[in-house]
């Protein structure tokens, strides 16, 4: 456990929690040297100043699993118990709003289809594909399955705190944090027409796929938390109520068939042009603005890249928003030879894609130029510094090749900061004409 200038920490006061004053008082209560004890005394008023919050079991064990190393002592971190505290809390938060998705609008039982026997989003033929999920459910169903391979595989070499990674990043990363979001389009679909129906179900057949083998993946892990939400999942089912010990633990190659490059890749094209809208707005659209739904035009000069953003305008808009955030008015691609309308700000995120939002009328741009030249001026002013360092008589023979390295990346770095906000000053200047 957690070891620092002769204080231990009992399991339990990582379970139940402690304040600061019961882990002062036990320092107090035993036989350390006063030296010692003053030193004791004070790390725990640096490391523990509220005490230690009420982990649970369930984060103890996954913390111990996830410092286990072959053949190392586990030097565990306190404090990043607590955070796998904080995501047994989203677990079990995200799961209880999942099993939201599953109910069936005229009640009963939830019944889950069968799954594709294969995923491709590129046939053979080229002509396209009507008997596969959406492109988020071909991504998480990838997903999970390589999950389970790789677990598997580190289960079977003994690396106990990389399958723990590898869980952890699938529900926390990638399951909580994206698919959830970008299903909601789907699931707040009209279920009384057939074809919204059959969409839905499919969608929810994923969901619970997702659940019923990430809840076995993390059961040896997490074994409290996992048994209430998989027996609550078989009653939403009407499954019979068995403990999720007697069920089968995913095997490698079980769910391989469903792994999907072009899936995978189509979502890092969402996840960047989702992640730039992001930060436009929360750069530019503040305070009373936060909540302005700002139109979005997308220059995008290559074919395969422009076919994804079209069709996956509501899983963009959905990645794209927060709490704080509602949907994005429009999305647009810009056709060839037409630029997007003046007044707005740019973000460039590859050589064939630029992201642009529309502020003019909603922003003060004058002030936005403003800004963004005490912004220029400022990076400038480093660039210069780091100029007159690097162009120094001794530079090369006195400054290591690694820092050389590190200063001509920096100096690219900021050059390129210069230009794009330069940039951006031009865009808001033709805004003001």
């Amino acid at each position: 456990m957690s070891k620092s200038l002769g204080n231990v920490i009992d399991p339990l006061e990582v379970i139940n929690g402690v304040s600061l004053a019961n882990l002062q008082a036990k320092l107090q209560a035993g036989n350390l040297d006063p030296k010692e004890l003053e030193k004791a005394t004070k790390n725990n008023e640096s490391e523990y100043p509220q005490g230690i919050s009420e982990c649970g079991s369930d984060a103890l064990r996954f913390g111990l699993l996830a410092h286990t190393g072959k053949g190392k002592d586990i030097n565990l971190d306190v404090n990043r118990v607590a955070g796998y505290s904080r995501f047994c809390n989203k677990l079990w938060n995200a799961t209880r709003f999942a099993f939201l998705y599953l109910a069936p609008e005229g009640g009963g039982h939830f019944q889950p289809g069968a799954l594709p026997v294969s995923l491709s989003l590129i046939p053979a033929s080229g002509g396209p594909r009507t008997d596969l999920p959406s492109l988020p459910d071909a991504w998480i169903l990838s997903r999970l399955a390589d999950a389970v391979d790789a677990t598997d595989a580190q289960l079977r070499e003994y690396e106990i705190a990389a399958a723990a990674d590898t869980i952890y990043s699938f529900w926390y990363k990638e399951l909580c944090d994206v698919y959830l979001e970008a299903i909601k389009p789907i699931m707040q679909l009209d279920g009384s027409a057939i074809a919204n129906a059959a969409t839905k179900h499919a969608t929810q057949t994923v969901l619970h796929t997702c659940l019923h083998y990430g809840l076995r993946l993390l059961h040896p892990f997490m074994p409290f938390v996992t048994e209430e939400l998989y027996q609550r999942l078989a009653l939403l089912t009407g499954a019979p109520r068995t403990t999720i010990m007697h069920a089968e633990y995913p095997v490698a190659g079980s769910l391989s068939s469903l792994r999907s490059a072009p899936a995978e890749d189509a979502m890092k094209v969402v996840f960047k042009l989702s992640a730039s809208i992001r930060e436009l707005r929360a750069g530019y659209l503040k305070g009373t603005l936060t909540k302005h739904a700002p139109k979005i035009f997308v220059v995008c000069r290559d074919a395969q890249t422009a076919a994804v953003i079209r069709t996956q305008g509501e899983t963009i808009s959905a990645l794209a928003r927060s709490s704080a955030m509602p949907p994005i008015a429009s999305m647009e691609i810009v056709p060839d030879g037409c630029a997007p309308p003046r007044g707005c700000a740019t973000d460039v995120l590859d050589q064939h894609t630029e992201v642009h939002i529309l502020l003019r009328g909603v922003v003060d741009l004058s002030k936005e130029i403003t800004r963004l030249q005490k912004d220029i001026a400022g990076v400038t002013a480093r660039l210069d510094k780091l100029k007159k360092k690097m162009g120094a008589a001794d530079y090369a023979t006195k400054c290591p090749a690694t820092t050389q390295t590190e200063d001509a990346a920096k100096q690219r770095e900021m050059e390129g900061e210069i230009e794009a906000l330069n940039s951006a000053v031009k865009q808001f200047e033709a805004g003001q004409d």
